[in-house]
Order: C-alpha cells, then structure tokens, then sequence
C-alpha cells in the first residue's frame, strides 16, 4: 500500500524519516486508511473504526466537537403568558424548513387548557388540539417561526392556551429534519394507498389527525404489542384507550423509510376530508436524535433499564394495557427529577401540569420509577419516544487503540479542535494512540 513505511516511534508520535500527509476520507466515522494518512472530521458523538492498515502504518485525525445535531431540530421552552404580541426564542430556526410547536398550559391560573399544536404546512392561523377530537380551527396562536423561535400576536392563544396572562406554558418545538420529524398534510380517498413522507427512515411513531372534521386522533406506533406487528394495532392520543387492534387501520402495512399505509378507516382517509400526519423517526445509529420503542415494567421501586446509547431530553410514554392509563410528556428543562418527583404532562387531556416519581435518567438511557401503572406497572407493556440530549461532545474509540497510562483521552469540547496520531506495527491489531494537540482552534 501507498502508506508502508519504517518508522521510528517516541510517545505515539512517529520521529524521523518523511512524513506523509496526504489527506484521507472518513465515511460514516469508518477511518480508511488507504485513502490517506491525514483526516479531518467533525463530530458530537459516534464511534469510529478503522480500516485497511499497513503492515506499518501512522496516521493522524484532527477533530473538531460540534453541536448534536438535535441541537437545531428540538427545544423545549417555558415561558409565562403576558397576552401581548412577543417572540419566544427557542434557538430553533424553522422559518425555512418549517416544523410544528405543540404548547401545553401548566399551572392553575386558568384552570383548564387544550394542548395546541400549530404547524407551518397547515399554516400558522390554524391549531388542533392532541386533547380533543375538534376540526382544526383559527385563532391567534402563532403568527410565524422565526431564524430563532416564533412570534405570537397579542392575545391569549386558543381558549387561553398559548399566551394568557399570569399563566405559565411549556412549548416543544420540533424542525422538520430528515431522520427526526416530518409533516404530511394529504387528502383522503377512502380506499387503501401509501403516502410518501420525507423522513428517509421509517417512522416509529406517527400522529393522525382528521382537520376538517371532528375526529379521533390515530396513532401508530412501532412498539405497540410488545412490537410484534404493531401495523396490526393503534392508539388515540385525545384518549386513555389501551391498544386497539386492527389490522386494517394501517392497511395492515407498516410503514418504510419513504411511505405509510392509510386504509378506509375515518381516522386517517375519509374519502374528500383533509388530514394531517405528523412522524416521528426511529433512529438506533450511534448518532441517531430520537428512538421510539416499548419496555415491560416489572413492578419493583426501580424498572429496568431501557439502553438508549444517550441520555434523553424529552419522553412521551403510554401505558398500553391499563385503559385509563394517560400519555405522559416529560422533558430535562423541567426537569428529570432523578429519586423525586418528575414535572409531567398529560397531552391527553386539558388539566395542569403533574409532579410523580416516574424515571431516572442516566448518559445511555432511562430507568422507570416505582411500582406504578403509570410507569412500571408488573408485565404491563408502555411504548415510548425519547429524544436525544443536546450533550457534549462524546466518542467512543476502537478497543484496539491503547492509550498511555491507559487513560483515553476527552473529547473536544464544543468549538474545539484537538489532534490525535496514532500508529501500529501489526497491520492494525493494535493501535498506539496520543492526543498530540489540544484545543488547536
């Protein structure tokens, strides 16, 4: 190969003879080495490997930590209600892209509200509510998303939902991004067919919503029954239902990387009404936003573990076989609450916001809290969508590699850039590695 050579090495850093430098190519974190001796790369988490060594062989990665990229598709905001025209930064510029900001009242200054939803393909003069089975209708909500959030006019919001003064919200913003939301607005024909969406995975979790009409909310779900042909099955999310089976709600077809099934049903293709499809990606790569999945709770004061590969900033979870059982939305702004109570939301309905012991929260997953139905009840079976945290950066280094004193070196942080060299004499079986520049930048 190009890169064989003899070489002499002090410290992991190679010393004497020609350095070569000609610049490699990293493709999905796999670091080729016959394409090069040098790389450069960018990343908030992954996992890399390493590929076609020389017998003999250094190289060095000069790598840059950056924001995940959930950091520009998701945020949670809480904010007071003050009835005036005002902009609500999330750090979320959707005013290209487009996205929706589903708003939840929290406290009792109003003493009831409906959970609004607002969506740039449906237009910003229109919600619905994930509580009711109402029509979309008009009201000033949101007005437009801006490069950082959205604007509100003046005025409480829908039925005092979004703005009322002296009251308090928590809004979840989330972008349209390929691999993490998408929105469908379609017309039904009331005969079986795929509709194509541009999530470029497949959905785990999918929101139906008839909008010129009063209707149930549908929703599918990749968990549902233990995740044993869960197109078989669906959810209301305006109710407490356990899981409904029907195989021909989805069309008996679960959904791809590039379409989901309608049937007949008047949940989801009326022939002549307009609905709306809000999907949820599932992506279990190492540097996957969101994942959607099931557990069984076993009963006990500490659930099993649900192993994420992250810690998660945002959970909504469903009991699917208690029939009074709510959907529970819990988020780290309000806070994950690890051994107390945790602030949560019940999008199912119009009441205020909860405190209940629910999850504990760690760097590769959560744990579920308590023998509660709500959360762990014995062989009941939940289904759950987690969104990843926004955390520094993290990389997990090939086993081969051995670092000096056997200590493997942080990330960069954010912004920064360090330098790593590495170098093998075994055609890669093992790999001797040395930060030999930190925070370059």
């Amino acid at each position: 190969m190009a890169n064989d050579k003899t070489f002499k090495v002090k410290n992991a850093l190679e010393i004497g003879g020609t350095v070569k430098t000609s610049l490699g190519t990293i493709t999905s974190s796999n670091i080729d080495l016959s394409t090069g001796n040098y790389f450069k790369d960018s990343l908030n988490t992954g996992t890399y490997t390493i590929s076609n060594p020389s017998p003999a062989q250094s190289f060095q990665l000069e790598l840059t930590g950056t924001t995940a990229n959930i950091g520009s598709a998701f945020a949670t905001t809480t904010y007071s209600g003050n009835g005036s025209a005002r902009d609500i930064t999330t750090n979320i510029d959707m005013s290209s892209d487009g996205g929706m900001v589903w708003t939840a009242w929290r406290n009792s200054q109003l003493g009831s509200a409906d959970r609004v939803m607002v969506d740039s393909v449906r237009g910003f003069n229109k919600h619905i509510a994930s509580n009711t089975t109402a029509a979309e209708s008009s009201a000033n909500s949101i007005s437009a998303f801006t490069t950082t959030g959205y604007s509100m006019p003046s005025g409480d919001g829908p039925g005092g939902g979004t703005n009322y003064s002296g009251a308090n919200y928590v809004s979840w913003s989330f972008k349209q991004t390929a691999k993490f939301f998408d929105i469908v607005q379609y017309t039904g024909t009331g005969s079986a067919r795929t509709i194509a969406h541009n999530l470029g995975v497949e959905p785990g979790m999918i929101l139906f919503k008839r909008t010129s009409g009063t209707q149930n909310w549908g929703v599918y779900h990749r968990g549902a029954n233990a995740g044993t042909n869960p197109e078989n099955y669906y959810f209301r999310l305006n109710a407490t239902n356990s899981i409904i089976n029907d195989a021909n709600w989805n069309n008996g077809t679960a959904p791809t990387s590039s379409v989901f099934s309608v049937s007949n049903d008047s949940d989801n293709n009326t022939n002549g009404e307009t609905y709306v499809a809000y999907l949820f990606a599932h992506d279990a790569s190492s540097t996957g936003m969101i994942q959607c999945g099931y557990y069984t709770g076993n009963g006990a004061d500490t659930g099993t573990a649900v192993n994420l590969g992250w810690q998660p900033q945002w959970l909504l979870v469903k009991n699917e076989d208690v029939n009074t059982e709510r959907w529970h939305v819990l988020d780290s702004v309000r806070g994950f609450n690890n051994g107390a109570a945790d602030p949560n939301t019940h999008v199912d309905n119009n009441t205020q916001e909860f405190s209940n012991p629910m999850f504990d929260v760690s760097s590769t997953g959560f744990t579920p809290r308590t023998n509660d139905d709500k959360s762990n009840g014995s062989g009941h079976h939940y289904i759950y969508v987690a969104i990843r945290s926004a955390g520094d950066p993290s990389i997990t280094w090939p086993g081969t590699v051995k670092w000096p004193g056997g200590i493997t070196p942080t990330a960069p942080g954010i912004g920064e850039t360090d330098l790593y060299t590495f170098t093998t004499d075994d055609s890669g079986t093992s790999y001797y590695g040395y930060l030999s520049g930190d925070n370059l930048s």
